[in-house]
């Protein structure tokens, strides 16, 4: 036994002393002292199974353990990196007593402020009734022609699979049901029967997967064998039944005829895998189906007669093991009969170079079962599984495996460590993941001149955004509770619960990622924060590669998890910007070089200002949205002043030109083209409640903020735009330079387009590095009668960081984390702070920073970076400092 302290004085006490030591192995084995926090983080659930096997021993601790959704959730309660941080602690000391008598393993006493999740009635009914609804989207039948396109037989991969991969909510799951209308699919859920979800867990089938021990590699590898090819026999005889029950038949002597009949089969075995299942659990016959599946492959496995070694070229000598029952059929003999079954006279296979239509899918959902056992091991289920469905690779039958992308590198052969040459093999390799998933499919058309502001600022507008989890529940809610809806978008961005607490590193991340559209800079430590908001907080996954030597993410245009994350962050009372600043993962942010984040925070914090004002709507107009970004003094003199351009019979006040104007945003969208500001293009980010962040290359504004008049319906015609320019070099100070402005003309840089009458637009500059701070305002010049301006525009520039020239900016509460923010945006890294080292004495951490410095010259004004050029005197003064 590993631990040092004696057991029976823990909550141990009453715990045989055999399971306490199977106990301690087996966490001995799930997580070592050389493991980071994310290998931690990605073993809880296993720890969780580990700890709760021992403690259910005990008769009294039984009806008081956590499932395992409440033990994540008290995790999180409890402080998920402090959790983490005292495994690490744990298992260096390998003292496991610790581990057992922590309350997280424990349910939670129900009181007020309990977080244990319950699924709400209308929720859970809404859901079901969603899955039943006509699908909407194309996403279904690009998926179809992608796995048709892998299973070209000029493509030779490692086996004929692939990887789902996005974030919670997507419709990969509904997606693969669609499928399943098309072609034959099996569908293999094997969500922990802990959670609740939708569509339900096969609990049997996971049960069975886990009923032997599962260390012993090669026994492992026979029971995965007769689950193969029980999968592939019951799937043909199933099949066989449907079709001798139904009547009538499509010919099998055309390429047309072989569809229909296979679509009519698949359609068949779809209603009846399906049909009554629930939240609780799945129908009589699709238990029935897996019951059948299990018997066969124990049955197959009680028949394998031995190990036939099979030498094979491109791998290492008895690497690959070929089973054969005593009637000599094996995994291929049994594909090639599945598959004449669906397509008797090979009328869809291609011989030659092409897609391929597959004939049957197997989908496993929830997957990792297979790559989480055994723990600690070179292999795992998942490696044993795929070379197994490997030696199927001739059929056209397709495995697709269901994950979180940040998880789904377990779903691929480690290079390095893999013994075959296929996996070597460049031509070879695992297939890249699938990513496309449904987004905004079931959006309302928003065309122009057919929406009003009033509309797109609902929950029912905003909720049909961006993946379909949200709008389809909405839709099938009999009483449509936004607060329901809105309590269910917090949990899901928060992984569980639906409250943010201020040591939920993650989660705060999860929330200002989907609000100011943050984007990871590409590093080691990156690669680990961007996998767990895909994995937990729902980031999207845009491309990724099966080795992830590529994994491209986005913060999708999701306006009502915007407005769930705006909640969140209220509710606790802190500004945006100090979460941000001193949050232990901004080094992996890309903070804008100009101090466009800083500028987007501020725009942010003065809307959300402005429409705690006026709870009534969620848009605000120009005039408030003005008043909370403006010093109070500022504010005033801006009511009142006249445009600095204007044209014919324009010359009017701030009040009287932008009245009637509204301003609504409760996201930021970064776009990668330039003009996207375009009129034509602006009364679209209104529509999803968008600022816009503009590309790097774009000359002249960084960010537009989008304007419309509230009493017209959205389109090219009703809108304008407040213009802004940020700078964060020194030489920009409270003295205007008209030159920026001269840059920010709307009619050169396309706002309003040829043909178009140009409304008032504002024009400002951040001149946010200015050692002076305050407002100033360009004075309109006096001229003599001329032609009208060609544009109307009101002109302000913003210098400094304070209250001086912010008003949302409280100076002592929130005044140090933009500065600091603002500092960092001009630092690509933070590696002369030495952050990354929490238990760094001040002294260490001081002259390993100077000498890091030293390493740098004249990038910055710190002595270090200069060393040669100072007195030594002063140097090591500065060092000291």
């Amino acid at each position: 036994m590993s631990s040092t302290t004696n057991p029976r004085q823990t909550r141990l006490a009453n715990i045989p002393e055999e399971a306490v030591k199977n106990a301690y192995e087996n966490l001995d084995r799930i997580i070592s002292p050389e493991d980071d926090d994310r290998r931690i983080r990605n073993s809880l659930n296993l720890i969780w199974f580990c700890v709760r096997d021992a403690l259910k021993q005990d008769p009294k601790l039984k009806e008081h353990l956590a499932d395992e959704k409440e033990f994540l959730a008290n995790v999180k309660r409890k402080g998920e990196e402090q959790f983490i941080e005292s495994l690490g602690d744990i298992a260096m000391e390998r003292s496991w007593e610790r581990l057992f008598d922590d309350d997280v393993f424990l349910k939670k006493k129900a009181d007020a402020d309990s977080l244990e999740e319950v699924p709400n009635t209308a929720l859970v009914e809404a859901t079901e009734r969603a899955w039943g609804r006509l699908y909407k989207g194309d996403v279904a039948i690009v998926l179809l022609k992608t796995i048709s396109n892998f299973l070209d037989r000029d493509r030779q991969p490692y086996s004929r699979q692939a990887n789902i991969v996005n974030s919670s909510g997507t419709g990969k799951s509904r997606m693969v049901d669609q499928l399943a209308t098309w072609v034959i699919t099996v569908p293999m859920c094997l969500r922990p029967g802990t959670h609740q979800g939708f569509p339900p867990a096969d609990a049997t089938l996971r049960s069975w997967v886990l009923a032997e021990e599962t260390s012993d590699q090669v026994a492992a590898r026979k029971r995965l064998h007769g689950f193969v090819f029980g999968l592939l026999t019951v799937t043909r005889i199933t099949l066989e039944t449907i079709e001798s029950q139904s009547e009538g038949g499509e010919t099998t002597e055309t390429e047309i005829g072989v569809i229909h009949r296979q679509e009519k089969l698949a359609l068949t075995f779809r209603n009846h895998m399906t049909n009554g299942q629930s939240f609780k659990g799945s129908n009589t016959y699709r238990e029935d189906f897996y019951d059948e599946v299990t018997k066969s492959a124990d049955k197959s496995f009680k028949f394998i007669e031995g190990i036939q070694e099979i030498v094979d070229p491109d791998e290492p000598e008895g690497s690959r093991l070929q089973y054969v029952s005593k009637d000599l059929e094996g995994l291929e003999d049994a594909a090639k009969k599945l598959s004449k079954f669906v397509d008797p006279l090979n009328k869809l296979d291609r011989t030659a170079g092409g897609s391929r239509r597959p004939l049957v899918v197997f989908t496993f959902d929830e997957a990792h079962i297979f790559t989480d056992n055994p723990p600690k091991k070179r292999w795992n289920l998942f490696s044993e599984l795929r070379r197994i469905l490997r030696q199927i690779s001739s059929q056209a039958i397709f495995s697709l495996f269901l994950s979180t992308a940040g998880r789904f590198h377990l779903f691929f052969p480690e290079i390095h460590s893999d013994p075959s040459n296929r996996v070597r093999d460049a031509s070879s390799r695992t297939l890249d993941p699938i990513t496309e998933i449904s987004f905004d499919d079931i959006a309302y058309a928003a065309l122009p001149g057919t929406v009003t502001l009033d509309q797109v600022v609902q929950i029912d507008w905003m909720s049909h955004l961006g993946r379909p989890l949200f709008g389809s529940r909405w839709d099938a809610m009999d009483d449509k509770n936004e607060t329901v809806l809105m309590d269910f978008a917090k949990g899901k961005l928060l992984d569980g619960p639906n409250e943010l607490f201020k040591d939920d590193r993650s989660g705060s991340l999860a929330c200002l990622s989907v609000r100011f559209a943050l984007e990871f800079v590409a590093d080691g430590t990156a690669g680990d924060v961007v996998c767990t908001q895909v994995e937990r907080h729902m980031r999207l996954c845009l491309a990724a590669t099966a080795g992830r030597e590529k994994f491209v993410t986005l913060a999708g245009s999701e306006p009502l998890l915007a407005e769930a994350a705006y909640e969140l962050m209220k509710n606790i009372e802190s500004n945006p910007v100090h979460h941000l600043a001193h949050h232990s993962d901004l080094n992996c942010v890309d903070r804008g070089r100009r101090g466009e984040l800083v500028a987007a925070l501020l725009l942010m914090k003065a809307c959300d200002e402005a429409r705690a004002e006026s709870p009534d709507t969620r848009w605000v107009s120009v005039d408030d949205f003005m008043k909370e970004l403006l010093p109070p003094s500022a504010y005033q003199v801006l009511q009142e002043s006249l445009p600095i351009f204007w044209r014919n019979e324009e010359k009017r006040t701030f009040v009287e030109s932008f009245r009637g104007y509204g301003i609504w945003f409760n996201h930021v969208i970064k776009v990668e083209k330039r003009n996207m500001f375009s009129a034509n293009n602006l009364w679209k980010f209104i529509t999803r409640g968008a600022m816009v962040l503009c590309s790097h290359n774009q000359e002249g504004i960084d960010i537009v903020v989008p304007v419309c008049d509230t009493q017209r319906k959205l389109s090219p015609g009703t809108v304008t735009a407040i213009l802004i320019q940020v700078k964060n070099a020194e030489e920009y100070k409270f003295e205007i330079d008209k030159t920026l402005f001269d840059r920010m003309d709307p009619i050169k840089l396309g706002l309003f387009p040829d043909g178009m009458t140009p409304k008032p637009v504002i024009r400002i500059v951040f001149a946010l590095a200015s050692g002076e701070a305050g407002i100033n305002y360009r004075e309109p010049r006096k001229r003599r009668a001329r032609s009208p301006d060609p544009f109307t525009a009101f002109d302000i520039w913003f210098a400094g960081l304070s209250t001086a020239a912010f008003k949302c900016i409280d100076e002592d509460k929130d005044l140090a984390s933009y500065r600091l923010l603002l500092d960092r945006s001009l630092r690509p890294h933070d590696a002369f702070e030495l952050n990354d080292d929490k238990q760094i004495d001040k002294e260490t951490k001081a002259c390993r920073g100077s000498v890091r410095r030293r390493m740098a010259p004249l990038i910055s004004t710190e002595a270090a970076h200069e060393d040669i050029h100072v007195p030594k005197e002063a140097s090591q003064a500065a060092s000291a400092d």
